[in-house]
């Protein structure tokens, strides 16, 4: 019985071991190609938060935690104890990691905050105005962050991710829903 109970331990801390080893790359990987299959196939262009892939990854550390505190605990009760609490804190970050999206359709723009399950839809007259911030760097200038302004009063500001590569496009349907957009220059 001890030699099965040592191998039991020898296999928990393989897979922990594996799964500290991906979470380095598991969240860029899966993740965020998931969120693409699983939101709407009208999305034109799908981002998330540089948050989502630090959640992902912490979540699997977490999850190899707990496997490692089910290995190397001896006493079982508050070994699974343990363990089954770092795993559900871990499975959550996860959901949370794989919840943090945004896209946008010919309809409209859907953003779904880091640390939220609630994703708020906005149509293309619900914009009051677009703001692009930029920045100097060298003489150049360049697009530091961009801010959306909804009717409603609500605010929504990115400062890097895909945001960049659909804000020209949402600023257009912004101005032709009768939004305002607005360039404002480095200081």
């Amino acid at each position: 019985m001890v030699d099965f109970y040592d191998q039991k331990k020898i296999i928990l801390v393989t897979f922990g071991i594996i799964l500290l080893i991906s979470a380095l790359f598991v969240p860029a990987a899966l993740f965020y190609p998931a969120k693409v299959v699983s939101i709407t196939p009208e999305a034109e262009i799908v981002g998330t938060s540089f948050w989502s892939l630090i959640f992902g990854g912490a979540g699997i550390v977490l999850l190899a935690a707990a496997l490692f505190i089910a290995a190397l605990i001896e006493q079982r009760l508050k070994s699974w104890l343990l363990s089954g609490a770092v795993a559900l804190i871990g499975l959550v970050s996860i959901t949370l990691s794989l919840g943090d999206y945004y896209y946008i359709t010919s309809e409209g723009f859907t953003y779904n905050p880091p640390l939220s399950f609630n994703a708020s839809t906005y149509t293309w007259e619900e914009f009051e105005r677009v703001e692009e911030r930029l920045q100097k760097d060298g003489g150049t200038s360049s697009i530091e962050s961009v801010a959306y302004y909804f009717r409603d009063g609500g605010m929504v500001e990115f400062s890097n991710g895909r945001i960049f590569e659909m804000h020209n496009s949402m600023a257009r349907r912004v101005e032709a829903a009768g939004g305002e957009f607005a360039r404002i220059p480095a200081q």
